[in-house]
């Protein structure tokens, strides 16, 4: 029996080969599958990861991490300080600048919906 490991700042749940594994939360966890190859990913409501192929040996624990979709915090932040900016100065162009900010976390949720987790093999 080999292990693998998650290290998550999301929750989703965690299928090997087409089959649930487990819930994970903001956490690390470690699940025990027999020797062999796997495909992995991971699934948050409708939206989930790119599958990743991993090969599961007794010798060693294959850490995985999991995240959201890239520059997830840097984008709210920028458009919650136009949403406060226009609250102050009343400009509709902050308004338009925070609505087409909002665009690019948008597509994750439609689009590029199996792409709003990022599930990456760490290498030690």
């Amino acid at each position: 029996m080999g292990k693998i490991k998650i290290e998550s700042t999301v929750g989703a749940k965690i299928y090997v080969n087409e089959k649930e594994l487990g819930l994970i939360k903001r956490e690390d966890k470690e699940y025990e599958l027999d020797n062999g190859e796997y495909e992995i990913y991971a699934k948050a409501s409708w939206c989930g990861s790119q599958k990743i192929n991993i090969n599961v040996t007794d010798d060693k624990t294959v850490t995985l991490t999991l995240n959201s979709f890239k520059y997830e915090g840097i984008i709210k932040a920028i458009m919650m300080v136009f949403v406060a900016l226009f609250m102050f100065s009343k400009s509709l162009i902050f308004l338009i600048l925070a609505g087409i900010i909002i665009l690019y976390p948008l597509y994750y949720i439609s689009f590029g919906k199996d792409n709003y987790l990022e599930l990456t093999e760490r290498i030690n």
